[in-house]
């Protein structure tokens, strides 16, 4: 049990970095959060709702989680997913090339291995549309690729993803967000980064 007590505290400590980063990121490009939404289960119950059947992953919905943000003015949206494992999905896109059997997502036995796997942050942008990639982001383009666009005359969808060890020290944070926006500028979005500190 003191693994376990160790365990909470640690996850405490870390989404706490990770929920000041996150609202450095949307601060950085002058966005508001405007809330989230679990993309791996359903959103942790609350207020004498749900059940005891209801999954573990349920009570842990930030291992794969939309970030929504807003502008005022602007009508690009823009979103950050973080994907705290990618074990999941390297192994299921694994056994689809090899036409076996895909996995459950309670069997994290069968996920790749820690070692193969990433943790990563990813951005989305979306001018005059947005579409998800797959059913509800679970794509293995959206989630394992560096990054992608979907381009319709003057829709655009993009996405770019990054580690997220790469935003542990600023000024290297700072260099990733400056790198979204000549991507985005590389395709007619006008995505400003703004000089910020991270808390």
């Amino acid at each position: 049990m003191q693994e376990v007590r160790k365990a909470y505290r640690l996850l405490f400590q870390y989404q706490t970095r990770v929920l000041d980063l996150i609202d450095f990121i949307g601060s950085s490009f002058n966005y508001e959060y405007n809330g989230g939404f679990p993309k791996f289960s359903n959103s942790s119950p609350n207020k004498g709702k749900g059940n005891l059947n209801a999954w573990a992953w349920d009570w842990l919905n930030m291992y794969f989680y939309e970030f929504s943000f807003t502008h005022k003015e602007d009508k690009i949206k823009f979103s950050i997913f973080l994907v705290n494992d990618t074990g999941y999905f390297k192994k299921v896109k694994k056994n689809r090339e090899n036409k076996e059997n895909l996995i459950s997502k309670t069997k994290i036995s069968a996920f790749e291995n820690i070692e193969e796997s990433e943790t990563k942050l990813i951005f989305v942008i979306g001018k005059n549309t947005w579409k998800p990639w797959g059913n509800d982001w679970h794509d293995d383009e959206f989630i394992l690729n560096e990054q992608g666009n979907k381009v319709l005359r003057d829709e655009v969808m993009l996405f770019k993803s990054y580690l997220l060890e790469d935003f542990f020290d600023e000024a290297d944070a700072i260099e990733k967000l400056r790198d979204f926006q000549i991507y985005c500028n590389g395709f007619g979005v006008e995505f400003k980064y703004q000089e910020r500190k991270i808390k």
